[in-house]
Protein backbone atom coordinates (compact mmCIF):
# COMPACT_ATOMS: atom_id res chain seq x y z
CA UNK A 1 0.00 0.00 0.00
CA UNK A 2 1.33 3.29 -0.91
CA UNK A 3 1.64 5.55 2.04
CA UNK A 4 2.91 9.11 1.31
CA UNK A 5 4.83 10.98 3.19
CA UNK A 6 7.41 13.89 3.33
CA UNK A 7 9.90 15.08 5.83
CA UNK A 8 10.16 18.79 7.26
CA UNK A 9 13.13 19.71 8.75
CA UNK A 10 13.51 23.35 9.78
CA UNK A 11 15.94 25.88 10.40
CA UNK A 12 17.71 25.18 14.01
CA UNK A 13 18.72 28.71 13.94
CA UNK A 14 17.80 30.95 16.85
CA UNK A 15 19.80 34.10 16.10
CA UNK A 16 17.87 35.40 13.50
CA UNK A 17 13.92 35.87 13.53
CA UNK A 18 13.44 33.60 10.27
CA UNK A 19 14.31 30.70 11.83
CA UNK A 20 11.49 31.09 14.55
CA UNK A 21 8.76 31.34 11.74
CA UNK A 22 10.65 28.18 9.92
CA UNK A 23 9.33 25.84 12.65
CA UNK A 24 6.56 27.66 13.62
CA UNK A 25 5.78 27.25 9.53
CA UNK A 26 6.44 23.44 9.76
CA UNK A 27 4.23 23.00 12.84
CA UNK A 28 1.38 24.65 11.06
CA UNK A 29 2.14 22.44 7.82
CA UNK A 30 1.90 19.22 10.15
CA UNK A 31 -0.39 20.65 12.38
CA UNK A 32 -3.34 22.14 9.81
CA UNK A 33 -1.98 22.12 6.56
CA UNK A 34 -1.10 18.58 5.55
CA UNK A 35 -0.80 16.31 8.78
CA UNK A 36 -1.26 12.75 7.25
CA UNK A 37 1.01 13.61 4.63
CA UNK A 38 4.51 15.19 6.58
CA UNK A 39 6.37 14.69 9.65
CA UNK A 40 8.86 17.09 10.76
CA UNK A 41 12.66 15.72 11.26
CA UNK A 42 14.17 17.28 14.31
CA UNK A 43 17.59 18.95 13.35
CA UNK A 44 19.49 18.20 16.14
CA UNK A 45 18.41 14.67 16.87
CA UNK A 46 19.74 14.34 13.06
CA UNK A 47 22.81 16.04 13.79
CA UNK A 48 23.35 13.65 16.36
CA UNK A 49 22.88 10.68 14.36
CA UNK A 50 19.79 9.73 15.75
CA UNK A 51 19.14 6.43 12.82
CA UNK A 52 15.57 6.99 12.80
CA UNK A 53 15.74 10.48 11.61
CA UNK A 54 18.46 10.15 9.30
CA UNK A 55 16.90 6.86 7.66
CA UNK A 56 13.47 8.77 7.05
CA UNK A 57 15.15 11.23 5.58
CA UNK A 58 17.27 8.61 3.34
CA UNK A 59 14.38 6.89 2.11
CA UNK A 60 11.69 9.66 2.27
CA UNK A 61 11.53 13.07 -0.01
CA UNK A 62 12.64 16.02 2.68
CA UNK A 63 11.88 19.73 2.67
CA UNK A 64 14.40 22.20 4.01
CA UNK A 65 13.09 25.30 5.43
CA UNK A 66 16.25 27.25 5.74
CA UNK A 67 15.86 30.76 7.69
CA UNK A 68 18.68 32.59 6.28
CA UNK A 69 21.06 32.40 2.88
CA UNK A 70 23.78 30.27 4.99
CA UNK A 71 21.51 27.41 4.31
CA UNK A 72 22.70 25.47 7.36
CA UNK A 73 19.37 22.55 7.30
CA UNK A 74 20.44 21.94 3.53
CA UNK A 75 24.09 21.65 3.92
CA UNK A 76 23.57 19.07 6.69
CA UNK A 77 20.80 16.65 5.20
CA UNK A 78 22.68 16.76 1.83
CA UNK A 79 26.01 15.95 3.66
CA UNK A 80 24.52 12.65 5.14
CA UNK A 81 22.88 11.80 2.02
CA UNK A 82 19.33 13.02 2.68
CA UNK A 83 16.77 13.24 -0.36
CA UNK A 84 16.45 16.72 -0.47
CA UNK A 85 13.11 17.47 -2.92
CA UNK A 86 12.44 20.92 -2.14
CA UNK A 87 14.25 23.78 -0.80
CA UNK A 88 11.98 26.40 0.98
CA UNK A 89 14.41 29.69 1.84
CA UNK A 90 12.59 32.67 3.86
CA UNK A 91 14.45 35.39 2.13
CA UNK A 92 12.98 34.37 -0.71
CA UNK A 93 8.95 34.70 0.60
CA UNK A 94 10.03 37.85 2.26
CA UNK A 95 11.07 39.49 -1.04
CA UNK A 96 7.19 38.14 -2.42
CA UNK A 97 5.40 39.42 0.36
CA UNK A 98 7.24 41.79 2.06
CA UNK A 99 6.34 40.13 5.74
CA UNK A 100 9.62 40.55 8.31
CA UNK A 101 9.59 38.98 11.84
CA UNK A 102 10.72 41.31 14.08
CA UNK A 103 12.00 39.74 16.77
CA UNK A 104 13.05 35.73 18.05
CA UNK A 105 11.87 35.73 21.10
CA UNK A 106 7.99 36.10 20.08
CA UNK A 107 5.99 36.55 17.26
CA UNK A 108 4.42 39.41 16.04
CA UNK A 109 1.24 39.59 13.92
CA UNK A 110 3.47 40.26 10.93
CA UNK A 111 5.74 37.20 11.72
CA UNK A 112 2.72 34.95 11.83
CA UNK A 113 1.34 36.22 8.62
CA UNK A 114 5.09 34.99 7.50
CA UNK A 115 4.96 31.82 9.45
CA UNK A 116 1.73 31.40 7.53
CA UNK A 117 2.83 32.00 3.95
CA UNK A 118 5.99 29.84 4.48
CA UNK A 119 3.45 27.57 5.75
CA UNK A 120 1.50 27.90 2.51
CA UNK A 121 4.21 27.46 -0.10
CA UNK A 122 5.79 23.98 2.29
CA UNK A 123 2.39 22.61 1.45
CA UNK A 124 2.18 23.25 -2.07
CA UNK A 125 5.98 21.53 -2.22
CA UNK A 126 3.96 18.67 -0.31
CA UNK A 127 1.91 18.44 -2.91
CA UNK A 128 3.64 18.54 -5.51
CA UNK A 129 5.84 15.96 -3.93
CA UNK A 130 3.26 13.43 -3.21
CA UNK A 131 1.96 13.81 -6.51
CA UNK A 132 5.36 13.31 -8.26
CA UNK A 133 5.31 9.97 -6.01
CA UNK A 134 1.97 8.60 -6.30
CA UNK A 135 2.39 8.82 -10.91
CA UNK A 136 6.07 7.17 -9.96
CA UNK A 137 4.00 4.61 -8.62
CA UNK A 138 1.44 4.21 -11.42
CA UNK A 139 4.27 3.65 -13.28
CA UNK A 140 6.23 1.25 -11.96
CA UNK A 141 2.57 -0.72 -11.28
Amino acid sequence: MFIPMVGIVACGGEEVPEGVVTRIAARIVIEKLRPTQTMVICLPLYISGKEDERAFVRRQPTIIVDGCDKGCAEKIIKMNGGRVAAVVKVSDIVKECGLKAKSRKALDEEGEKLARKIAEKIAGEVDRIIGEMKDQTVRDS
